[in-house]
């Protein structure tokens, strides 16, 4: 057997690995195959999410149509396709998507989370490629389309403002009011969404049901983009309602990276070097999502403030696509030491002590539930009986996670919990690490510099 050989038994290993774990957040559908779940059904988030699949749709579609034919391929396109339909079908008769749904397809969202549409749009799209590219036959073809251009338009109609050529959010990623406004986040995403529908429209879409309208309007939108959200030689995390620059450090500066928009790599570099440097964990290594400011509002600290595993996992995709190899290592091998004894990665760490100091602080006095339920970011109308059932699910998870505390006798404070363990995206990343290490991530998508649209 050939080095070359070798190296691809090994990657295929640790892929099915990874694949194995993110099956266990699945469930047998019998309209959809099966349905992929942000954590295990019994866990933290028994939901289907836009924002999680997407990611997760991200990474099966190089599974499923790279050339070097992973042993994982056929299982991820069945899961992509499983999860196209049923997103189509869960689409709201306006276009847009809320912030997660049930097995059964209701819609459970309880915030205003407008990138969500852009996932959507990125879910049908990444499935039709990859049919394409296999040539699969994809049953109603037609409708996946005509979804898609609804989706585009809500985006345009609702929550695109002309006059300063960005989308806005109320939350999204993080979920709370710090990200209202225009972010980083929230405008890649939609670049991502209206670049995939170009390519979708271009391959495949000979009637032209997706206007011509919502794919001219991607050659304005990438050239201001990444102007935009450019102060002082790197990428900002938001433009506020009031159109203040938002400088704070977060996971969300790799946004432009994470979406594979690679231009302004100088930019790019001194991002993730402040981000890094800002957002490290002190006696966790790893990195945090945000700075921990917890008497601000808009910032939670669930179950105690520690590293995001899958958001150092894209971190580690930087180094690696960036031909830092030696920290992208180091990185995945952190990650890898806080894994559970079968590798499940959880969603984020804490100390023991930080989560006792966050349980008296703030689960047992009610702020934390007053910050998870603040008026201003939940959707208009939303169900009572839906906020309960989130609350629940907080309470049994806090619970479970403090019968959980590893000793950890050479830390100074005691130990360390994980807090929903295995959590899928935290796979999905850790394996798409696996994948841009390799060398076989961006070949498959080409990206036009924001000063040519095409």
């Amino acid at each position: 057997m050939s080095t070359r050989e070798k190296t691809l038994d090994q990657l295929n290993d640790r892929l099915s690995h990874h694949m194995n774990l993110i099956m266990r957040c699945t469930v047998p559908s019998q309209r959809y195959g099966r349905l992929l779940l942000a954590s295990p059904p019994t866990s933290r988030y028994p939901y289907i999410y836009p924002r999680d699949t997407s990611a997760a749709v991200q990474l099966f579609r190089r599974l499923a149509g790279s050339r070097r034919g992973y042993d994982v391929g056929q299982q991820a396109f069945e899961l992509m396709r499983s999860m196209a339909h049923f997103i189509r079908d869960v689409q709201a008769e306006d276009g847009s998507w809320g912030q997660r749904y049930s097995l059964d397809g209701e819609d459970k969202s309880i915030y205003k989370q407008e990138d969500n549409v852009a996932h959507g749009i990125a879910i049908l799209c990444n499935y039709l490629l990859t049919a394409c590219r296999l040539e699969k036959e994809v049953n109603e073809r037609e409708s996946f389309l005509v979804s898609i251009d609804k989706a585009l338009d809500y985006s345009l109609a609702h929550l695109y403002q002309k006059e300063l050529n960005l989308f806005h959010s109320t939350t999204s990623i993080h979920e709370s009011a710090m990200e209202e406004g225009y972010t980083c986040w929230v405008n890649f995403s939609f670049l991502y969404a209206f670049s995939l529908a170009h390519e979708v429209a271009t391959l495949l879409d000979e009637t032209r049901i997706i206007r011509p309208a919502h794919l001219n309007f991607r050659r304005h939108f990438l050239y201001s983009i990444g102007e935009l959200f450019v102060a002082g030689h790197r990428y900002v995390r938001r433009i506020d309602a009031q159109g203040n620059i938002d400088l704070r450090p977060d996971f969300t500066l790799l946004s432009p990276f994470y979406y594979g928009f690679l231009h302004y790599r100088d930019e790019m570099e001194a991002s993730v070097q402040f981000l890094e440097k800002q957002l490290w964990d002190p006696e966790l290594g790893l990195i945090m999502r945000y700075l921990p400011f917890y008497k601000d509002f808009a910032t939670h600290v669930h179950a105690g403030n520690g590293p995001w595993l899958q958001y150092t996992a894209i971190l580690a995709q930087f180094h690696y696509w960036n031909g830092n190899v030696k920290r992208g290592d180091e990185l995945l091998q952190k990650i890898d030491a806080y894994a559970t004894e079968e590798g499940e990665i959880p969603e984020h760490l804490s100390t023991c002590k930080r989560f006792e100091n966050f349980m008296e602080a703030e689960w047992r006095t009610g702020i934390d539930f007053a910050k998870e339920f603040h008026k201003p970011i939940l959707l208009e109308g939303v169900d009572f009986d839906k906020i309960l059932e989130e609350a629940n699910n907080m309470a049994r998870s806090y619970e479970e996670t403090g019968r959980r505390c590893v000793i950890d006798r050479t830390s100074e404070e005691g130990g360390f919990i994980r807090f929903t363990t295995p959590l899928m995206w935290s796979h999905v990343e850790y394996a798409r690490a696996l994948l841009v290490r390799a060398g076989d991530w961006w070949k498959m998508r080409r990206r036009e510099p924001p000063n040519a649209p095409s």
